[in-house]
């Protein structure tokens, strides 16, 4: 989802590119093999691009943390395996996630080719970026796509205090056919995203009530930017049940298994890595559907785009004169930071700096 429109003061804009450059020769400073660090570039620009701030440049000192720990493998020794024609499973070598997500779906989009659909389950692996950027790749390639990611020890289930899962987003990005309405739901099972309660800290507003858990207090940023794990996250509907908290718990557990029990990423793990001092031990799971394996798409297009149009025409909200399907504001963010320029506000910009000044990089900013 698009982040909060109204930008902190002493927001920088600069051009897509500068930035994305800026990125790919942050990794190859800390030795990411070049085609790797593009396409790390390549998912955190593409984050800042469509305004979801929380997962772009800002997460940068994230990655590097676990990199320059020791932490992450930058040249893994991936194993894909197939145990049948539509599924298998990609043991990641504890690689950067973004790396190993590519290999799954480009593996789960050549399988969805041959036989209708695709999915691989991966194990041994870390954050992947902002997940709907690995359905927008199925789909941009023609299929339905799917992806899922878990965490550990961030979010509490119903009726429960301890951290147990984590906010554990799932995407799914249904084409449109040329030139039509597609369809790209990218969200959390946590009432929000550890990122965004990153960004909201770092722009020195305050947390709606509902994302944290009240018992424990206000949540903090280390020196990084990166929140601390004083403060669990709730599940989507937050506490107990009246506002529909054990759905999301569900929805939640539902990712965990997904990304977890298919392929052999350890929750127990998980929760002992969160802190970026360990192996994260994350797990992923990615789909991918061809279209024309139900019904003509011709037609199935067709009738997307009646959904679309009935749901967009139907009666507003007072004070609202449009309805969005998903991922449109995010298209709509997209072109106005293509043209205008992605914006790096403050916090994120020191950190810009620091990395800047630190591997001599020599960029003007």
């Amino acid at each position: 989802m698009v982040e909060s429109k109204i930008l902190p003061e002493g927001t920088v804009r600069y051009p897509h590119d500068m930035i994305h450059e800026f990125m790919v020769s942050v990794f190859r400073a800390v030795d990411v093999p070049e085609e790797d660090a593009r396409l790390m570039g390549d998912v955190l620009i593409s984050a800042d691009l469509r305004g979801i701030r929380s997962h772009g440049a800002a997460r940068l000192t994230a990655y590097l943390k676990r990199i320059e720990g020791g932490h992450l493998n930058k040249n893994p020794d991936m194993k894909l395996r197939f145990g049948s024609d539509v599924t298998g499973t990609l043991d990641a070598d504890n690689s950067l996630g973004p790396v190993a997500a590519h290999r799954a779906m480009a593996a789960a989009m050549e399988q969805a080719g041959k036989h209708g659909a695709g999915f691989v389950a991966v194990s041994n692996c870390s954050h992947l970026g902002y997940v709907g950027y690995w359905a927008k790749m199925a789909m941009e390639g023609g299929f339905i796509g799917i992806s899922m990611t878990n965490g550990g020890g961030v979010v509490t289930p119903t009726f429960g205090v301890e951290p147990m899962l984590g906010t554990n987003p799932m995407s799914v990005a249904f084409p449109g056919g040329p030139g039509g309405h597609a369809y790209h739901l990218d969200m959390a099972t946590a009432t929000v995203a550890r990122g965004k309660v990153e960004t909201t800290l770092r722009e020195g507003l305050a947390l709606p009530k509902g994302w944290v858990s009240e018992a424990h207090g206000e949540p903090t940023l280390d020196e990084g930017g990166i929140l601390n794990f004083d403060v669990p996250l709730l599940p989507l509907g937050g506490e107990g049940t009246d506002s529909g908290g054990h759905k999301g718990f569900g929805l939640s557990l539902m990712v965990e298994l997904f990304c977890s029990v298919l392929a052999g990423s350890d929750l127990e793990a998980r929760i002992s890595g969160r802190e970026g001092n360990a192996p994260p031990q994350t797990g992923h799971f990615l789909g991918a559907i061809s279209v024309s394996g139900f019904r003509d798409s011709s037609l199935v297009f067709a009738q997307i785009r009646e959904i679309f149009d009935m749901i967009r025409n139907s009666k507003k909200a007072p004070g609202q004169d449009r309805i969005y399907i998903h991922g449109e504001p995010e298209a709509i963010a997209e072109e106005e930071n293509r043209r205008l320029g992605v914006p790096i506000t403050p916090a994120v910009l020191d950190q810009v700096h620091r990395l800047n000044e630190r591997f001599a990089l020599g960029f003007e900013l």
